[in-house]
């Protein structure tokens, strides 16, 4: 029997911008994958609820995650303050686009958690 594929919506923040996108994250094998990224009217996504449920697990680019609409960044950062995701910019000290928190950035090899919306 096949395995019934589940797919959610994410929010992140581009720091450059300071705009917000969802990306579309698709289930395989237990993991997660970041299939698309779209350009997301703030407003919208609070009615949509885009992050009311929260996730925990593994968040992966698939091969064809063309990366934030914005700046075009494959990889993200988690705020260790307020836990929001956003683009990671490349740069070793970042202020977060959503609360505004400077800090270093730390690689961390763990499975995180993060809001999500259905899809």
């Amino acid at each position: 029997m096949e395995e019934k594929m589940e797919a959610k919506v994410i929010l992140m923040k581009c720091p450059e911008t300071k705009k917000v996108y969802g990306v579309r994250i698709e289930k395989y094998e237990g993991d997660w994958y970041r299939t698309w990224a779209f350009p997301l009217d703030s407003r919208k996504a609070a009615h949509e609820g885009y992050d009311r449920e929260k996730i925990t697990g593994n968040l992966y680019p698939a091969d064809e995650y063309p990366g934030c609409p914005y700046c075009k960044s494959v990889k993200f950062i988690t705020c260790g303050t307020c836990g929001k995701l956003s683009c990671d910019s490349g740069k070793k000290v970042v202020q977060c686009p959503w609360c505004g928190t400077k800090g270093r950035i730390l690689t961390i090899e763990k499975e995180i958690e993060f809001g999500v919306g259905d899809m």
